[in-house]
């Protein structure tokens, strides 16, 4: 599924930075602004998709039989190495945007220095990300409030790939290792505990729904489309699917990440034949079929980096298109969008690829045009 996972991705994305955006369309647009007021659901849909994806990556090294350090360090590089690049973009991104302004007001005034919202321990724990482990309530996202606050789902995406990486280690108990500590997220879902709010166990449910859809394809369970009774079950089931959503309170939608994980996870498994369509189209010499997918792929492919800066970054187009739309304008939150993520392009291309491992990096090839 690596057409319609990265398309996903991309929806994920996407989703999230509208979130983030939301009050650009409260005027021009209210229907937009409703849809981004759920935008922090693309969370639950990229932890949803990385369970896929590491139970994949997991399954692979077991059957090659590479050591499990391997998967450790493709993963450290692929979160840490990208986001430390990140870190230090996010940092010089004021002092960019005052010189820029400075151009226009003719006075430069150097903004005061991000270094000191937090003490050496502080910015230690930034680093290595286990900020998250001090915690008071599940807001996770106010202990990066400093810097990124979209940070905090790094620290809770690494602590997933150390416990498969611990997994891995065990040899043939992984698979006993993943379910036992699945039943005990779900267990921590309904026992009341003091648990401390940035320990992975709280998110894990939704990174197994990923897991489960994995191992559902791994053994060829799936729904084909190519009969015209598997079309009606499959219309049925999603009907069912969209009831369930439709049934569920919007609060448990918003609050529950292992509801909606479950109702992406389900689409997820009912459409993955998908994917044959999408690489028809992918293949095709059909300009308009690839115009329509090839954008959806390259945000798939750069949503980790998109992801990463999209929070700040996009002040800096904001400067210029503010300039051009009025606040009124459906176009100020559009264009701005677009040209975030025409700026994070680059650091996609430059940054991001170089820490991707091997297989991973031909994938990326393979999907984008080149």
């Amino acid at each position: 599924m690596v057409l319609l996972l990265d398309v996903a991705r991309g929806l994920a994305c996407l989703w999230v930075f509208f979130f983030h955006v939301g009050n650009l369309f409260d005027e021009p647009a209210p229907l937009i602004a409703a849809i981004a007021s759920f935008g922090h659901l693309g969370v639950p849909m990229f932890f949803v998709i990385s369970g896929y994806v590491i139970t994949y990556s997991a399954e692979s090294s077991r059957r090659n039989s590479k050591p499990p350090l391997h998967f450790l360090r493709n993963r450290f590089r692929r979160i840490y190495l990208t986001y430390w690049a990140s870190l230090v973009l996010v940092l010089l991104l004021p002092y960019t945007m005052e010189l820029l302004s400075s151009f226009k007001t003719g006075e430069l005034v150097l903004p005061g220095s991000p270094l000191a919202r937090y003490d050496a321990t502080e910015w230690l724990n930034v680093l290595l990300l286990t900020k998250v482990f001090w915690a008071n309530s599940s807001e996770l996202a106010s202990e990066f409030a400093g810097i990124n606050t979209v940070y905090w789902t790094l620290a809770i995406e690494f602590q997933f790939y150390l416990v498969v990486f611990i997994a891995l280690y065990l040899g043939r108990f992984y698979r006993p290792v993943i379910a036992a500590v699945t039943l005990v997220s779900l267990l921590f879902m309904i026992v009341p505990n003091s648990l401390n709010f940035g320990v992975f166990l709280h998110y894990w449910p939704a990174f197994s729904v990923g897991i489960l859809l994995a191992y559902l394809h791994q053994y060829d369970i799936r729904m084909r489309i190519d009969s015209p009774r598997n079309i009606l079950l499959l219309i049925v089931l999603t009907g069912i699917t969209l009831a369930y959503a439709a049934y569920v309170h919007p609060i448990h939608i918003r609050t529950n990440f292992l509801v909606f994980a479950s109702i992406f996870g389900a689409l997820l498994w009912l459409y993955s034949d998908l994917e044959l369509v999408l690489q028809r189209w992918k293949a095709s010499d059909n300009r308009l079929l690839v115009m329509l997918l090839e954008p959806w792929l390259i945000l798939g492919a750069m949503s980790y980096s998109a992801y990463l800066l999209h929070l700040k970054l996009f002040l800096l187009p904001f400067m210029f298109v503010s300039q051009v739309f009025d606040k009124d304008s459906v176009f100020l939150g559009l264009v701005t969008i677009f040209a975030t993520l025409v700026l994070t392009y680059p650091f996609y291309y430059f940054v991001e690829r170089r820490f991707l491992s091997t297989r991973y990096r031909k994938l990326h090839k393979a999907v984008i045009r080149t």
